[in-house]
């Protein structure tokens, strides 16, 4: 689908699930895009939710939009649930995504009926010990030279073209043993593959965006967050390291802390109703 904003501007949108039923809106990770809500068609069938899968400006099919902060796009949520005739829905954060779901959750708190974040990255200031390597570098590279960091990121997705299995092997470099194996699942691999290439189908501006808001001040407060909230981290995740979660949940008033033992990044959706079940509460 493709909604088409006040100023002209198009954001792609992928829906999955129930169309009748219970809307979801899905913030998508760093270096994902709107695809990534196709694993989770089935569970959210199952379930009764329906799941909005909107790319950020600049990612896959949306035009791009200048943010001036991460906060900003809590604008842009507002227009989308307008546009579906939507009053409010539960927001869905995964890994770079958490902290655009959590801002709506702050900035249109009207919107929001319950917040989930899976294994969400945290503030710019948060500690990274616990992260594997390269996360780490890319994300301090990113809070110097975010383009570098969209342009790096991009490379990556030239090599998932020319060589997948490749690309695939980096990408489980100082990955849990729990994620190597999700990987190694065929249905996950390909939806892992299409979804990244996706966030790079016109170029590394949208992903470059998203690193400098990323890895600035976001412009507002995770206590600031009255939504029902509930936060899902592996223990054994290296991509983003568990304390961030830990982090969310006390900032949070009255959020929940699920610890998923022996998970990592990748393999906590293996079982993605188990994740998605309290959204249909």
């Amino acid at each position: 689908m493709e909604l088409r904003h006040k100023d002209g501007r198009v954001t792609t949108l992928e829906v999955v699930g129930d169309p009748e039923a219970k809307p979801v809106l899905l913030c998508h990770g760093l270096a994902d895009s709107r695809l990534a809500a196709q694993p989770l068609n089935q569970a959210a069938r199952d379930l009764g939710l329906c799941i909005i899968a909107p790319d950020r400006p600049g990612i896959g099919g949306t035009d791009r939009r200048h943010l001036s902060q991460l906060a900003d796009w809590a604008e842009d949520a507002a227009e989308l649930l307008d546009a579906m005739h939507i009053g409010s829905a539960a927001l869905l954060g995964v890994s770079g995504g958490g902290p655009f779901a959590a801002a709506c959750a702050a900035r249109i708190p009207g919107r929001v009926s319950s917040l989930m974040l899976v294994a969400p990255l945290g503030l710019p200031g948060w500690p990274s010990n616990g992260m594997a390597p390269a996360e780490r570098l890319s994300l301090l590279l990113a809070s110097h030279a975010p383009e570098f960091g969209g342009w790096s990121l991009d490379r990556l997705a030239a090599l998932a073209r020319r060589s997948p299995q490749l690309f695939l092997r980096l990408a489980a470099t100082a990955q849990p043993n729990a994620d190597i194996r999700a990987l190694q699942n065929p249905a996950m691999r390909e939806a892992f593959l299409t979804s990244y290439l996706e966030a790079f189908r016109g170029g590394s501006w949208g992903v470059a965006q998203d690193l400098r808001v990323l890895t600035r001040p976001w412009g507002f407060d995770l206590s600031a967050i009255t939504a029902p909230t509930r936060v899902h981290q592996g223990d054994a995740d290296t991509t983003v390291p568990p304390h961030h979660a830990r982090r969310y949940a006390e900032a949070i008033p009255g959020a929940q802390l699920q610890i998923h033992p022996g998970d990592g990044h990748f393999s906590i959706f293996s079982h993605p109703a188990d994740i998605l079940a309290p959204l249909a509460s």
